[in-house]
């Protein structure tokens, strides 16, 4: 039984162990960079753990599963960064702002392929790369989707929930998946653990529009209020929302829409306005809320307790985090 410490170690090693070629220098050096700038690896951890929890010893087509889910977790923060015009990722400079958009699109590209080789060559089933395929499909959904919510005035919970479901939730639930199908868990146990890692994954994104919005930009390693000037329809904006009523909920919408504000006062503005609303705590609540149901699905796996305590460790150390 690994510890989260123990299996991020294993993965940042394994990921050093990567080689890709020398040439063209534009494609791998820019995806080199990626990979080695930091991380939590919490998807190739959880995959990890999952598999740790039925498998008798860990192997290489674990390890290169939970390779293969970074990768492409790496893929989708390139091209996020593309289009939030991100300068910052993790502390660093993001591979766009240091390499251009051509270098940024490419190097995703090549990473993508890179991670769907290592799955390929890994997964032993059909179950796992479904799994996996399933995952990549609704993270570009989830993806298109929030980016078609910035055009709109607003959305609901419901709309939000499913949008945060395809681009967070469903590739952490689909690492916790995969990791079970591939230490051959029986079909009820790759259920309850795809639901814990999807319930854990809505609370992680609440945590994250928390952050990005009052979290200490240098602990946080980019600048804070970025969803804020971008009109991103966060849980704190569509709670703020639906809790105003009248003159204030409209200009609360017209300030997340303009432009000609300067970003530190927008997110000023906007702040106030989710302290009216108390989106601070109904925020909280809905996190706990969560990771309650989270724990549920947890408890129902039929490995014995002391086996999924680094769970349970690792779902309350992402919504403690700070970064």
């Amino acid at each position: 039984m690994y510890s989260f410490s123990q299996l991020a170690e294993q993965v940042a090693r394994a990921m050093a162990g990567l080689s890709f070629p020398q040439t063209p220098e534009m494609l791998y050096q820019p995806m080199r960079y990626a990979l080695l700038s930091g991380g939590k690896h919490i998807r190739p951890v959880l995959l990890l753990m999952c598999a740790d929890l039925f498998a008798q010893e860990l192997e290489k087509k674990h390890v290169d599963l939970s390779l293969g889910v970074e990768l492409f977790h790496c893929f989708t923060l390139i091209h996020d960064d593309i289009m939030d015009r991100a300068s910052l990722r993790r502390g660093r400079p993001t591979v766009v702002s240091k390499w251009g958009v051509s270098a940024a699109i490419l190097s995703g590209d090549a990473m993508l392929i890179e991670a769907y080789k290592l799955v390929c060559g890994a997964a032993g089933n059909a179950a796992v790369l479904d799994a996996f395929n399933r995952a990549a499909t609704e993270v570009c959904e989830g993806q298109q989707l929030d980016v078609d919510f910035e055009q709109q005035p607003t959305i609901t919970k419901d709309e939000y929930f499913a949008m945060v479901g395809k681009k967070t939730a469903a590739l952490l639930a689909a690492s916790a998946a995969m990791g079970a199908l591939a230490a051959s868990a029986g079909d009820a146990d790759v259920r309850r653990l795809y639901d814990f890692a999807y319930k854990l994954g809505l609370a992680f994104q609440l945590q994250d529009d928390y952050l990005d919005a009052y979290a200490n930009a240098a602990e946080f390693g980019k600048a804070t209020g970025g969803d804020i000037a971008a009109g991103k329809k966060t849980f704190l904006f569509v709670s703020t929302v639906a809790a105003l009523r009248g003159r204030e909920r409209d200009d609360f919408l017209l300030l997340m829409q303009t432009t000609r504000l300067p970003t530190a006062e927008k997110v000023l503005q906007a702040k106030r306005f989710y302290a009216k609303a108390n989106a601070q705590q109904l925020l909280k609540d809905a996190e706990n809320t969560l990771f309650n149901a989270a724990m549920q699905s947890l408890a129902q796996v039929s490995a014995p307790r002391e086996r999924k305590e680094h769970l349970e460790r690792l779902a309350l150390a992402l919504l403690q985090r700070k970064t």
